[in-house]
């Protein structure tokens, strides 16, 4: 394999970092100054709301079981997809790339479409007493 000079490897360098700080670090200073633009004490009041906490606490609790699923599911099926060859495998790795392939305000859509009290089960779900959040 040939090597790139040292000035392009660089340059190179330079612009990944730059698009770190563009796309990272810039939207997080922002975020960062405006939420302490009030002060430290304005931040800790508005943090400490119950909306604030409650929002928080929810967070939390959906990271605590998220996280471990993806985990054991994320592994498990990289395991087998790379692994063994069987039936269904192609379809298996096709509904593991589609969420790379849709952007999340389609799949928004979609779920309001479906889940909304307009939806294709909104009146079901109204009639049983299950309320969707966003709904």
């Amino acid at each position: 394999a040939r090597r790139g000079s040292a000035a392009s490897r660089r340059i190179l360098i330079g612009l990944g970092w730059l698009v770190f700080a563009l796309f990272l670090l810039l939207p997080l200073l922002i975020v960062v100054t405006q939420g302490l633009k009030n002060g430290l004490g304005a931040f800790f009041t508005a943090i400490l709301e119950p909306d604030a906490l409650s929002a928080l606490k929810l967070t939390v609790i959906a990271v605590a079981i998220s996280v471990p699923l993806n985990l054991v599911f994320g592994v498990s099926a990289a395991w087998c997809v790379s692994k063994y060859s069987f039936r269904g495998k192609s379809i298996l790795v096709t509904l593991i790339d589609l969420p790379f392939s849709v952007s999340p305000v389609i799949a928004g859509l979609v779920y309001v479409l479906m889940f909304g009290a307009q939806g294709f089960f909104g009146p079901w779900l109204q009639d049983h007493d299950i309320q969707i959040v966003f709904a």
